[in-house]
């Protein structure tokens, strides 16, 4: 008996979601299937739904990859301050941490300024073309 209760619990945090998330998408569609055939016959043609391509977003590439290197550079400068430095001996969790966020603050004022600049270039060549 006691060995079903790791199974029973990995298959309930697994399966659960899963099935909850199957369920609610099947009624959907058929919510939305039913609409439609209602609508036919009322003698009216619903549109056709198409899915619209989105063009990708590459201020949100430039800002995950500078808030990367930022979270990098921030874990890299919180292990060389525990290891070297007197106040990270016996704090090394701190250090690490506060370095850490530090350099996430770092990395989207970085992101921040680069995009004000991006926004300023592109508002200067708007005014120039008009």
């Amino acid at each position: 008996m006691g060995e079903l209760i790791p199974i029973i619990a990995i298959l309930c945090t697994i399966g659960l979601p899963i099935t909850a998330g199957l369920v609610i998408g099947l009624t959907s569609v058929k919510n939305s299937h039913k609409e439609r055939i209602g609508l036919i016959n009322q003698g009216i043609i619903p549109p056709n739904r198409t899915k619209v391509k989105s063009n990708p977003n590459r201020l949100v590439s430039l800002r995950n990859g500078i808030v990367l290197i930022a979270l990098g550079i921030g874990i890299i400068v919180g292990f060389l301050c525990s290891e070297y430095l007197v106040i990270g001996q016996e704090n090394e969790f701190w250090v690490t941490g506060a370095s850490v966020v530090f350099f996430l603050g770092v990395g989207y004022l970085v992101y921040f300024l680069v995009t004000q600049k991006m926004q300023l270039a592109q508002q200067r060549e708007e005014t120039e073309q008009e």
